[in-house]
């Protein structure tokens, strides 16, 4: 099976998210285009056969985005790339020639839509007019992609916790897609604050509404960072369970001058945490817990409560 690369190609960016987890390196300089050959060449000739991710920062705003694209598109024809896919907040894509030139290279758009309220969205991204960009961008990817080859990327935050259920209402009745993730903050950079990021005590009903949204709608969202605790007893902790079961994070990558090469499995269980008193909940062993930097933001936060609500309902 080809290995799974992840690679940041820089960390401009057209949006200034409050939640933003690469806020201390976007003084870094992105990546040349030859750069980005020689990364994912140096890859190829690892591994013999890649699925790329091109994140970052943001990806569509490079001035030399078409080629990069172009790029792509050869790596695919030789066979050496069988799948690329890209996380992007996708305003650029708005304009159709980048729309089109993306479609041609790209298997898989991961776009990020973080409130259905236009003026709530572009304050999260701190990008006046980016949730109209974005929703055009969406409309030109359909028309030139399909709308099965694009899923949304939705970051829980203080700002957008109250209305997360219409978040996924919006996505799949007024934007026409099938695909979303559901996504707790790592409060890194930026985002380490109790004023970006809810406690999870808080987050749970919105984010079981969310589920329950999802799966009357035939929707089976990827879910990350949200403890098996937080879901509601019987169908939404079972779709938990089974959905950690078959998620891969055995993901090689490059995470900038700073961090070079990144082994994600490797640093997983390093990014994880657990309040003591999970020691007494029954799924301690097979939970992956919470991002470390949570409990420096709510160091009393209690999950086994969280557990039994509803148990004996």
């Amino acid at each position: 099976m080809a290995q799974l690369i992840d690679l940041k190609v820089g960390f401009s960016c057209n949006n200034n998210c409050i939640h933003c987890v690469i806020s201390d390196k976007t003084k870094e300089k992105d990546l040349s285009l030859e750069q980005i050959k020689e990364l994912v060449n140096g890859y190829i000739e690892q591994y013999g056969e890649i699925q790329l991710t091109l994140t970052g920062g943001e990806v569509t705003i490079r001035k030399d985005f078409i080629q990069l694209m172009d790029y792509v598109k050869e790596k695919k024809s030789e066979g050496k790339i069988t799948f690329a896919d890209m996380q992007t907040n996708a305003r650029m894509l708005s304009h159709n020639d980048r729309a089109m030139a993306a479609a041609e290279a790209i298997d898989f758009f991961l776009v990020a839509i973080h409130s259905s309220i236009p003026a709530i969205h572009d304050t999260i991204t701190g990008a006046n007019g980016s949730f109209e960009q974005t929703k055009q961008a969406i409309i030109n990817l359909k028309k030139y992609a399909g709308s099965d080859r694009i899923a949304t990327q939705t970051v829980i935050n203080q700002m957008n916790i109250g209305h997360l259920p219409d978040v996924y209402k919006f996505i799949v009745e007024d934007l026409g897609l099938s695909e979303c993730n559901i996504t707790f903050p790592h409060p890194i950079g930026v985002c380490l604050s109790d004023k970006i990021v809810p406690t999870y005590e808080y987050a749970q009903f919105f984010i079981n509404e969310s589920l329950d949204y999802c799966l009357k709608h035939n929707i089976q969202p990827y879910i990350e960072a949200i403890p098996f605790c937080v879901w509601n007893p019987g169908m939404n902790r079972q779709y938990a369970i089974e959905f950690l079961k078959k998620r891969s994070i055995d993901v090689i990558g490059y995470g900038g001058e700073k961090d070079g090469t990144v082994d994600y499995a490797s640093l997983f269980d390093e990014g994880h945490r657990k309040y003591d008193t999970c020691k007494k909940c029954p799924y301690f062993s097979v939970c992956e817990g919470v991002w470390k930097e949570h409990l420096l933001i709510y160091p009393n936060e209690d999950m086994y409560k969280l557990y039994l609500k509803g148990v004996d309902e």
